[in-house]
């Protein structure tokens, strides 16, 4: 793997030498649940190649990535039964990045669900996405969409 940060949490992951749930990997990306998430079925799409974000982000791994972050949408929407989805890509600290990483976060939404609008209703909206389900089982459900594509 080139562009390696080996104080980069990201990089450990993709190097195995950090845990996630993994919900897919391709020779260019990597899919996994956000350990802090949103709303449940909250998963981040990263490139395997270390870039600190979009401004250095090397363009040889956007075709893949991109890839990468449509088959995990589509098995996403349907192991959630989510009726949308929000993708989110933050750049530097004052845009929100807190891991510098390119990643985007893939966030299932519902109808009514609030999110990103009305912050009161977040609780709701992690219920009706969740199930009471973990991360570990939400990555169960997603991965079998994605063998199913």
């Amino acid at each position: 793997m080139e562009h390696v940060d080996y104080n980069c949490i990201f990089c450990a992951i993709v190097a195995k030498r950090a845990p996630a749930n993994i919900v897919y990997e391709s020779d260019d990306a990597l899919a996994f649940m956000d350990i802090h998430p949103i709303v449940p079925g909250h998963v981040l799409v990263i490139p395997k190649k270390h870039s600190r974000n979009l401004f250095d982000f090397d363009e040889s791994c956007a075709p893949g990535l991109m890839r990468a972050e449509r088959i995990v949408a589509r098995a996403l929407r349907t192991a959630m039964n989510a009726d949308g989805l929000t993708v989110l890509q933050s750049n530097e600290r004052v845009g929100g990045q807190t891991v510098f990483h390119y990643h985007a976060h893939l966030v299932p939404r519902f109808v009514g669900d609030g999110l990103l609008t009305r912050p009161e209703q977040l609780h709701a909206a992690q219920a009706r996405a969740g199930e009471g389900l973990g991360p570990a089982e939400i990555a169960d459900k997603i991965r079998a969409q994605i063998q199913n594509t």
